[in-house]
């Protein structure tokens, strides 16, 4: 892509962005890459409604979900962390339910923002370096966030020891092995036009790996967790601002990946 290039593993398989940044490069492109003016429309969009009067979308309703996954896995509401807890609309969502939650982030992006609408205190730490001063957890969530980290094995070494036993992580990632991914690929690889700004949309600066659900497995198994289930779900364009003539065919490739296995998102929760 010219800035980085993007590398699949020979042996693993797992599919990541060469070069990888150090912990502070990374916190300056999380910031940048969803504040400034360059941010993607869908993005400002999201954080716009992460408020108390949010508008009750699908992905709010994901987010649900995945809350419901986590309490069938633990047996009920206990206390959470939310790795990458951004606009805090899911420690709200999780506190509506019952949950004690406690939030940390590497970026301070919406901290403030939340502490008002929320009345939540974000940490603003490397999750897996700060401090928690001996306490465990029931649940660990990290919904669109692995993809984002530097060491991912290392996230979830650190998640699994914050978790006491019998304590349950969910994650979400994007689904590498996508048909939209692989079409999009298979293009930039003949070398179409256009090709490199459809990359761009797909190889966003601050996602550093990027999962398929045999990868996304591997690593989760490897950190010790004995996985429950592994799911895909969908994306909603509803937040992306595009012609009709982009949606379209967008709808038309994305539902013939649900329709064959490839599609766009993954789901997948373990226990400890």
């Amino acid at each position: 892509m010219g800035w980085r290039r993007i590398l699949r593993c020979t042996g693993c398989r797992l599919v990541r962005a060469d070069p990888l940044p150090s912990i502070e490069e990374k916190a300056a492109v999380e910031t940048q890459g969803y504040t400034d003016e360059t941010a993607f429309p869908e993005v400002r969009d999201f954080f716009a409604n992460c408020n108390r009067d949010f508008v009750d979308d699908p992905v709010i309703r994901e987010m649900r979900r995945h809350l419901e996954h986590l309490e069938r896995a633990t047996g009920g509401p206990g206390r959470l962390l939310d790795v990458g807890a951004g606009t805090g609309i899911l420690m709200h969502l999780a506190q509506q339910r019952g949950w004690q939650p406690e939030g940390i982030d590497i970026a301070p992006l919406t901290a403030n923002k939340v502490a008002e609408e929320f009345g939540f205190t974000i940490t603003i730490a490397p999750f897996e370096t700060h401090d928690f001063g001996g306490r465990q957890f029931d649940a660990v969530t990290m919904l669109d966030v692995l993809e984002h980290v530097v060491d991912p094995l290392a996230t979830l070494r650190r998640a699994y020891d914050l978790l006491r036993p019998g304590g349950a992580i969910a994650i979400a990632v994007p689904n590498q092995r996508c048909l939209l991914t692989s079409l999009v690929g298979a293009y930039a690889r003949m070398g179409g036009p256009g090709a490199n700004s459809l990359l761009f949309r797909l190889y966003v600066p601050p996602h550093l790996h990027y999962f398929t659900p045999s990868t996304l497995r591997r690593m989760v198994e490897t950190a010790k967790f004995r996985i429950l289930e592994v799911r895909q779900g969908a994306v909603y364009l509803g937040r992306y601002r595009m012609s009709l003539a982009m949606r379209i065919p967008l709808e038309i490739v994305l539902a013939a990946g649900a329709a064959i296995g490839m599609n766009a998102r993954l789901g997948l929760v373990a226990v400890k």
